[in-house]
């Protein structure tokens, strides 16, 4: 990707469609309320393995060249390639997981392009996902990537980021994958004080995402003992690796935080056409455009002994 097009896009953050109603003032067809529930599933996915990064750093002693939430982000994206062998549904989740990103990065600021943080701006980890989704897959998600102002040029560019990427991350875990399925990594689920987040609770259990990584971590890596991934209401809308504990966190309101964001974006007044044009019918080829968006918290500060999301 060139620098110009990176640049570009992490200004325009700063000048896109002023802000929607909110999603609870907005009226919502059962269609649109399961595709905001798929978005936010589809992220749950992606910030489990991305978290599950920061954990296999951890436990495995791994060495990390350059930023280690760059480096999170990029082997989630390898895992969900990996693990999602239905490609519908492979599609739906990367394309859904961009997006978010995307819709997130309208509440950049001025303040935000000179602060110092962790984590890359919104726009860029949104940009960086959908180089490595075209530079893996181009049949699929050429279309997103035209969408997103990745010329010829930057696809090439993406297929030797993939695959420099895909090859360091092999590397480095080949030493520590598993003959057999290790020690059970504990899942569990908190109860929630409200209806809202307990919707949230429920779509994560039935649809077995904290089981899915657990097992697909497990099955896969040489791990110790004692590890686990926990849901539950947290007061805000993040998530962490928390080292100190050996576990996973994933919030209640972050599902919650994403949910609003889709239906904002895709489906509330002043969202655009292509927004719901693709919300309604995401094959993997189509490439939603941003609409406009509410203020959902996507934190970026960090526990004491954790990672964020």
């Amino acid at each position: 990707m060139s620098v110009r097009v990176a640049i570009a896009w992490a200004f325009a953050a700063l000048s896109w469609p002023a802000l929607a109603l909110p999603a609870a003032a907005a009226s919502y067809t059962d269609e649109q309320l399961a595709d905001a529930m798929d978005v936010a599933m589809h992220d749950a996915i992606f910030t489990l393995y991305h978290e599950s990064g920061h954990l296999l750093i951890d436990e495995l002693k791994l060495p990390v060249l350059g930023r280690e939430e760059d480096a999170a982000d990029a082997l989630a994206i390898i895992q969900i390639l990996k693990n999602t062998p239905d490609r519908k549904e492979l599609a739906a989740t990367l394309n859904d997981v961009a997006d978010e990103w995307y819709y997130s990065s309208l509440r950049t600021t001025p303040a935000d392009l000179t602060a110092y943080d962790r984590h890359s701006l919104d726009i860029q980890r949104a940009n960086a996902m959908v180089c490595l989704m075209v530079g893996a897959d181009p049949a699929t998600f050429t279309r997103k990537a035209q969408a997103r102002g990745l010329g010829v040029g930057d696809r090439e560019d993406c297929a030797d980021d993939y695959s420099r990427t895909l090859d360091s991350w092999t590397t480095v875990l080949a030493p520590h994958l598993a003959t057999r399925p290790g020690p059970e990594i504990k899942v569990s689920y908190g109860p929630a004080d409200d209806d809202h987040l307990q919707r949230f609770a429920n779509a994560l259990q039935s649809r077995h995402v904290l089981e899915d990584v657990a097992e697909r971590l497990r099955s896969t890596y040489a791990l110790p003992g004692g590890l686990s991934i926990v849901a539950k209401e947290c007061d805000e809308a993040n998530s962490y690796y928390l080292s100190d504990e050996h576990e996973i966190l994933y919030c209640y309101e972050l599902a919650s935080d994403i949910y609003d964001l889709a239906l904002d974006n895709r489906f509330a007044a002043g969202a655009t056409a292509a927004s719901t044009e693709t919300a309604s019918g995401s094959n993997g080829s189509g490439a939603p455009e941003l609409g406009s968006r509410s203020e959902p918290s996507h934190a970026a500060n960090s526990k004491d002994g954790g990672h964020t999301h």
